[in-house]
């Protein structure tokens, strides 16, 4: 099934050329958590896997790495909104897969 038109056109901003990092990294990051694919720099993955399946579990020290890693604050910004909506839309095909089968 395919995602409501709204969450389109807002994954499709999110990821789109506009922003502080490099739009190939922030699809990379949403791919990653969404499917499990995507090439993401090593900095990245730590913060992205906890983002994915635990992120109750970030913390200032997360932040901290990425910022000595040399991202700027919006960069760790526009890359934790790419996990986080990866994340959410994971969960809502998952949700989605499950009311069909149910039917």
């Amino acid at each position: 099934m395919p995602l409501p038109a709204l969450i389109e056109r807002t994954i499709a901003a999110l990821l789109g050329s506009l922003g502080r990092t490099d739009p190939s990294v922030r699809r990379a990051v949403f791919e990653r958590v969404r499917v499990g694919t995507g090439d993401i720099p090593k900095t990245l993955a730590s913060m992205v896997e906890k983002i994915a399946d635990h992120p109750w579990s970030v913390t200032d020290a997360d932040f901290t790495h990425l910022a000595e890693a040399g991202y700027s604050e919006d960069q760790i910004y526009e890359l934790v909104l790419a996990a986080a909506a990866g994340a959410g839309v994971r969960r809502f095909e998952a949700g989605m897969r499950a009311m069909e089968g149910a039917r």
